[in-house]
């Protein structure tokens, strides 16, 4: 009965330690949202951007050039937020022939416009894109409901990881990257933060939690290396990487386009990393719990055995996910019967076979590297030692 009692104060000792460490980044996720990048927003003097609803078009001044169209389309839209609710106004949407970037719009469309005013009262508006917020936040929150159903304490440890990795990305290394901040040394930084945030509020201050982060730093550290060493091998410098020239443009040419492509395929690769980590170290760490009694050696081969079994489907995983985004890509090359031998020459299609390499090769050893750490940091000494 008293070995019961102990391990109970203990567990709720754990719990309770991880929903203080709920709480502190909680308040520093608050803090991240307020912070202020320093990267002035492109809003012009008396304008601001309006949800609107579309009460009618007129398509007279747009030209079809096959799928797509050029020309201007004009709408009275009656703003739904701002100073100026209620209020009708006309609206103009340009488009270039751009299938990517070009919208059309209908009677009953909720927009986004940007109304500028003149004499307190609006005289123009251009209509900038549908208004997609409100079915974005109501996805977001059946995510965060079903998580947090299924996975407790630690379902709201991942939704305030998750929360945290997008503010560190769009607050801290973001205007990092824009200031001129090398792109490995700022983005390294940036996951060991994220690495250590996720580890720590989804498996608490515990073992495998410890394990997990050391694995997923070793693997990355390792990718680094790799996606540094090959990329100088295949020549890759970066300039296919979206955006480029126009960041080019804007940095006055002192961005390193070649740093920042290494830096956004071990970045990239940095979630699954945590994965396989954070599975291996609760596999170990369950197998010294119930076998407290297990040498360093049996956890080690433990974690091997493990590994062998999730490694084929994890790194097929990353392999899916990323042709996946460029299936249209691959479609073109064979529709226009493009050589193999011409496709794997491309620069575009070497970063992304390079991002996907790289990426595996992190996979698979990051599951020895968890499995090695976990003989060191999961043993249980003493039998019966309760989970710390």
């Amino acid at each position: 009965m008293n070995r019961l009692m102990d391990t109970i104060k203990k567990r709720l000792g754990k719990v309770r330690g991880q929903a203080v460490f709920l709480a502190v980044v909680c308040v520093l996720c608050v803090i991240l949202a307020m912070l202020p990048t320093g990267i002035p927003l492109a809003v012009p003097e008396n304008g601001s951007r309006e949800k609107a609803r579309v009460e009618s078009v007129d398509n007279s001044m747009l030209a079809p050039l096959g799928i797509v169209y050029s020309g201007t389309q004009t709408a009275q839209v009656t703003l739904l937020t701002g100073p100026y609710k209620g209020q009708t106004v006309m609206a103009v949407n340009a488009l270039n022939s751009a299938l990517d970037k070009d919208k059309l719009f209908e009677s009953g469309d909720t927009a986004l416009v940007l109304v500028q005013s003149k004499d307190g009262q609006p005289f123009s508006a251009t209509l900038i894109d549908h208004y997609r917020v409100d079915t974005q936040l109501l996805l977001l929150l059946l995510f965060a409901v079903l998580i947090i159903l299924i996975g407790g304490i630690s379902g709201c440890g991942a939704l305030i990881s998750l929360t945290a990795s997008v503010l560190l990305i769009w607050k801290v290394l973001i205007p990092m990257l824009l200031k001129g901040i090398a792109p490995i040394p700022a983005a390294l930084l940036t996951v060991a933060l994220l690495t250590s945030v996720t580890m720590f509020l989804v498996g608490g201050f515990t073992r495998r939690a410890l394990t997990a982060f050391l694995g997923s730093i070793l693997g990355t550290a390792l990718t680094c290396v790799l996606t540094i060493v090959f990329g100088d091998w295949l020549r890759m410098d970066g300039g296919d990487i979206p955006y480029a020239t126009a960041l080019l443009a804007q940095s006055s040419l002192q961005i390193d386009l070649r740093q920042l492509y290494f830096a956004m395929v071990f970045l990239g690769n940095s979630g699954a990393l945590m994965d396989l980590a954070m599975d291996i170290a609760s596999a170990c760490d369950e197998v010294s719990i119930n076998q407290p009694a297990i040498t360093r050696g049996e956890l080690i081969r433990s974690g091997f055995s493990v590994s062998r079994s999730v490694i084929g489907t994890q790194t097929t995983t990353l392999m899916l996910a990323y042709s996946g985004n460029f299936l249209s890509m691959l479609m073109y090359f064979m529709a226009q019967g493009t050589p193999v031998i011409d496709i794997l020459n491309y620069k575009f299609v070497v970063s992304e076979i390079l991002l996907t390499l790289v990426g595996s090769f992190g996979l698979v050893t990051v599951a020895p590297f968890t499995a090695l750490v976990s003989g060191w940091v999961c043993l249980r000494r003493k039998s019966g030692e309760a989970q710390a």
